[in-house]
């Protein structure tokens, strides 16, 4: 088998500790024909350590992840692209089984999940169980744990491999998106060739560090914000799932301010309001047994769909152009 050379393409605003570390993990990658690219914001004075591997620097100002990653691709010639966050590592397997599934896959594009670190807070690791609730991140919520292998219509930037060909063949990513960019190429590629296929495997498997609670629901918040994009009105019932958080909130609405009776408001209320956690409870108690941590995740899944409700209402209003932004990026720094 020819082994093809990976450029595994990593942006971020600058050379953090978090990038270091990501920098460092790949010395353990079992599969050797690879070098790494760093598209920063700006450099700053950080020492890189020493890596057995090839890495190439390049700083570009203030631009989006997608501006980062279509000009490492163009820049840098290999067979193979990768993408992973800053803020993330992959197992030392990453990459070889990134070249072997790709060798049958030529004309897909491949990932895996995303795990928490492994010495993950309490609070840390009980957003990360919220996010493996059907009621946050709907049907594609295996890509939170090592689920079964599959077909599915669209996996995250933060853990990608493809052809570079391919990869440059639809244009790449859209450079004026921040949010949901991974969503929007993926489909336009596939709606432009049917034929390409998005295939999630356990193995490629990387970890993800999460955030925190207020950062996580600035998250929602955000994701919340660009509903109309990350709802597809071309897929199954499923797709329809970003929807729920506002349905719901129309409806406890509607109950509120429509019916007269206090009495007959209050006790569909709360009929509303039991049946929706008895949904919420039965989902996660089928991956957690802790009476404490299923407690709390579900405490935590309920706050962040109010978050996303509320990015709802920011882009219904307009609002979300004036903070977006800068919400996003705060959301995504971990200190």
């Amino acid at each position: 088998m020819t082994k093809k050379k990976f450029n595994v393409i990593i942006p971020s605003l600058t050379l953090s500790s978090e990038l270091i570390n990501c920098l460092l993990k790949f010395n353990n990658q079992k599969y050797k024909n690879f070098f790494v690219t760093i598209v920063l914001d700006y450099s700053n004075k950080k020492k890189i350590p020493k890596l057995n591997y090839k890495l190439n620097i390049v700083i570009v100002g203030k631009r989006t992840m997608s501006y980062k990653r279509n000009y490492a691709v163009k820049k840098f010639k290999s067979d193979l692209i990768a993408f992973i966050d800053s803020d993330a590592y992959a197992n030392k397997d990453w990459l070889l089984n990134g070249q072997n599934i790709l060798s049958k896959k030529d004309n897909e594009i491949i990932g895996g999940p995303s795990l928490p670190f492994p010495n993950q807070s309490f609070e840390e690791m009980m957003c990360h169980y919220a996010k493996r609730s059907y009621f946050v991140t709907g049907y594609l919520n295996f890509r939170k744990y090592k689920a079964k292998s599959r077909y599915c219509d669209w996996l995250e930037s933060c853990n990608l491999m493809m052809d570079r060909k391919l990869f440059l063949k639809f244009g790449g990513m859209d450079e004026n998106i921040y949010v949901g960019e991974d969503k929007e190429f993926i489909e336009r590629f596939k709606k432009q060739n049917p034929s390409i296929k998005v295939f999630y495997n356990p193995k490629l498997f990387v970890y993800h560090k999460e955030r925190g609670l207020i950062k996580f629901l600035m998250q929602r918040m955000v994701f919340g914000a660009d509903l109309y994009n990350i709802t597809n009105f071309n897929y199954k019932i499923n797709s329809f799932q970003p929807l729920l958080p506002l349905i719901s909130f129309i409806i406890f609405i509607s109950i509120f301010l429509l019916i007269e009776s206090y009495l007959l408001k209050l006790k569909l209320l709360i009929f509303f309001v039991l049946t929706i956690q008895i949904l919420i409870l039965t989902n996660i108690i089928k991956y957690l047994k802790n009476l404490r941590k299923i407690l709390t995740v579900q405490l935590i899944v309920n706050l962040a769909n109010i978050a996303f409700i509320i990015g709802n209402i920011f882009e219904f209003t307009g609002i979300k152009y004036l903070i977006n932004r800068k919400m996003y990026l705060k959301s995504r720094n971990n200190k």
